[in-house]
């Protein structure tokens, strides 16, 4: 049998997906496709080669068959290959012709956004920019490995560190920032954060803190701290996101943490309820991502360099013009 003529890119594409997120399920979601429709595409392959390439019981560990592992493999390789070549044809032959998709994770959405559309938009090589959102940078590198994303905005992970496919940079590393209501007296919260001893009683919006509970590799950084800090203050309230936890400060019910990067995309309005001391504790680290083989095109290796100097930049100035707000805490 020709099986250049038999295998199709999307089912090379499906296989890819189902390597990466690891279940027939998660490929259907990361590829915005059916279920049944990626399982009439495996099955088809399947079909084609003979063989079968996925495990159906869901009670083994291993997802793909030896045969699997295999097209899994010349999968990545195959679609690679096609996506150099096509940033390599429109560097050639192409006149304004290469897209970039754009992706980060929420908390470093909105300004970012506004960043990264305007480094494409001053390229004339670049034809279309589109933004994805991810809920995390785990599923940042899923975007990344099936080809929705050509370039995203992340947090440091082990599974970055221990990726070989992607070119990464690191942009800066962002701070944990204490978010309290403005009633509370600057002198206490920062006799807190330097932990010096406290006689006054606390205010009741000291005593009870908001748990985030959208993923963030930080988190265990923030129980810490307040353990240490401020052990009295209880988890009593819970929000899928950082914005909702500010809400709930601004509301004058209690504390958070968040990332001094999602204090620049916080609307205006919550400034005038909330202060934010800086903790000393670096959050995270920011990098910027790329699969190696678009690093290959000029088009895309410019795009990524700009974008990186563009958003170090950015982050500098706001840190810089926000100083006066964060320093005034002994760190």
């Amino acid at each position: 049998m020709n099986y250049s003529n038999a295998i199709t890119i999307r089912q090379l594409e499906v296989m890819n997906a189902i390597a990466v997120s690891g279940s027939i399920r998660k490929a259907a979601k990361l590829l915005g496709l059916s279920q049944p429709t990626v399982s009439a595409q495996l099955a088809k392959l399947e079909d084609d080669l003979g063989t079968q390439l996925v495990h159906r019981d869901r009670q083994r560990s291993e997802v793909l068959t030896g045969a699997g592992e295999l097209w899994a493999s010349t999968a990545r390789t195959v679609l690679s290959d096609l996506e150099e070549g096509r940033g390599r044809h429109c560097e050639q032959f192409g006149q304004k012709q290469c897209k970039i998709s754009f992706a980060t994770i929420p908390s470093h959405a909105g300004r970012i956004w506004g960043l990264a559309a305007a480094q494409a938009h001053a390229d004339p090589r670049i034809s279309e920019f589109s933004i994805e959102l991810a809920d995390s940078s785990t599923t940042l590198l899923e975007y990344l490995a099936i080809r929705k994303a050509s370039i995203g905005l992340m947090v440091m992970t082990e599974g970055l560190r221990e990726t070989t496919s992607l070119k990464y940079e690191t942009l800066y590393e962002d701070r944990i920032l204490w978010a309290v209501p403005k009633s509370v007296d600057p002198k206490l919260a920062i006799d807190i954060i330097n932990s010096n001893s406290i006689s006054a009683p606390l205010p009741q919006a000291l005593k009870k803190r908001v748990a985030v509970r959208a993923p963030h590799e930080w988190s265990a950084k923030s129980n810490a701290w307040y353990k240490s800090r401020l052990a009295s203050a209880a988890p009593y309230f819970t929000s899928d996101l950082h914005v909702g936890a500010i809400e709930i400060v601004a509301a004058n019910l209690g504390t958070c943490h968040l990332s001094m990067t999602l204090h620049s995309n916080l609307p205006d309005r919550l400034h005038k309820d909330v202060a934010f001391y800086d903790t000393g504790c670096v959050a995270q680290k920011m990098v910027l991502a790329m699969p190696r083989h678009l690093m290959m095109v000029p088009t895309f290796a410019s795009y990524f360099e700009r974008l990186a100097e563009a958003v170090r930049d950015d982050y500098t100035r706001y840190f810089l013009a926000h100083a006066v707000d964060f320093r005034d805490v002994e760190t």
